[in-house]
């Protein structure tokens, strides 16, 4: 038997450590509340800039955004999960609907599929 309780707190662990992160790169004030996140510069802005301080920022910013979609992707995934796990189809292959590997779940437990159907997400 699957034990959802376990994977519960290791999303929502998980999910707690991604916003933690994403507000220390990111705003949610475009949408509060929509888990809808943009990139902020991690510097001040300035009045006085080079072209070498200013190509630098967009160079920070363009990797902060890159980061913030990847973290905004395992969120939405981590709130799937939990909402499969309040609907009770926690576990099974969105594919097949055979029950996914525990250890599967262990290594990702937002996962949606079974070992079989790992490419077909």
């Amino acid at each position: 038997m699957l034990d959802t309780q376990y994977f519960k707190q290791k999303l929502e662990t998980e999910e707690a450590q991604l916003r933690q992160d994403l507000a220390q790169i990111s705003t949610d004030k475009i949408h509060p509340g929509h888990d809808d996140f943009e990139a902020v510069s991690a510097e001040p802005e300035m009045f006085m800039e080079t072209r070498d301080d200013v190509a630098d920022k967009l160079e920070n910013f363009s990797e902060r955004e890159a980061t913030t979609e990847t973290l905004e992707v395992r969120l939405r995934d981590i709130i799937e999960a939990l909402e499969r796990i309040e609907n009770g189809t926690y576990g099974k292959c969105k594919i097949s609907g055979e029950d996914i590997e525990i250890e599967r779940l262990e290594a990702n437990p937002a996962a949606t599929t079974c070992k079989t159907h790992i490419n077909e997400d």
